[in-house]
């Protein structure tokens, strides 16, 4: 009898951002249906903890790479290895990013550069070298970015965060559009308000789970119609779908992930 296998078994995936949030738990999930994962993030201690947290057989389909996605050298560099390696990942996805809450007028510079760096302009010269690996090799494949809901929806004291995030589904629907002709589709799931480090890095000891649902007319935020926050699950399902065949004539697409929130 025949083993019914997911159809993301045997298949390279690399993620960025593998070490928590929505990055493990796709790491963990992708694994789990036999995929190889190439893991990335910023640190090797990150790396080796994802790793112990694996059975001895998801380990040995995992390969870590750490670099910096702020680091533009680190990233060529990375991508240089993985061509060397012959190494050539048919499924991306790009999960890692980074926060900073402060208003406008009292935001640092070296914050908005942090944040440009990694949410756009590191994963624009990633996914850019990866698809050229791609082409040049005449593979096809799917891109995905973890986007935000508050790409097009501004946010108070989130200014950098949401202009990163509006420039990156931009990049991602011209990158889709370039590589169209080469069969590699490119989409982006924009989640709202999900169970993760970054989400938990918001709430305080007056504005937690419970505010984050019912909004805040203050601060402009709706709240959530499902009357409930993401898990990690709700949207590694929704990144697993664009990869899949199921999605096979999709591309260029945002697939909001937030329970209704952009209303």
């Amino acid at each position: 009898m025949r083993e019914n296998r997911s159809e993301f078994y045997g298949k390279l995936c690399l993620i960025t951002g593998a070490g928590q949030g929505i990055g493990l738990a796709c790491t963990k999930s992708l694994l789990d249906q036999g995929a190889h994962v190439i893991a990335c993030d910023v640190t090797q201690a990150t790396l080796d903890e994802l790793q112990q947290s694996l059975s001895t057989n998801q380990q040995q389909c995992t390969t870590l790479l750490p670099f910096d996605l702020s680091d533009p050298h680190a990233i060529l560099n990375a991508c240089q290895n993985l061509q060397q390696d012959n190494l050539i990942p048919e499924l991306i996805i790009t999960c890692a990013g980074t926060l900073h809450l402060a208003s406008i007028l009292e935001l640092p510079f070296e914050a908005l550069n942090k944040t440009l760096d990694i949410n756009l302009k590191g994963t624009m010269l990633l996914t850019q070298q990866l698809a050229k690996m791609l082409v040049e090799n005449s593979r096809k494949g799917a891109i995905v970015a973890v986007g935000s809901n508050a790409a097009d929806t501004p946010r108070v004291k989130m200014s950098a965060y949401c202009t990163s995030k509006a420039g990156l589904h931009m990049w991602m629907q011209c990158l889709g559009l370039e590589l169209a002709e080469h069969g590699i589709r490119c989409n982006i799931v924009s989640p709202g308000s999900t169970r993760t480090p970054m989400q938990e890095q918001m709430w305080n000891e007056s504005y937690g789970e419970r505010e984050t649902v019912q909004g805040n007319l203050a601060s402009h935020r709706i709240g959530i119609p499902l009357n409930k926050i993401a898990e990690t699950k709700d949207i590694t399902n929704a990144i697993e779908f664009l990869l899949s065949g199921k999605s096979g004539h999709i591309t260029m697409h945002d697939l909001r992930v937030d329970g209704g929130a952009t209303l």
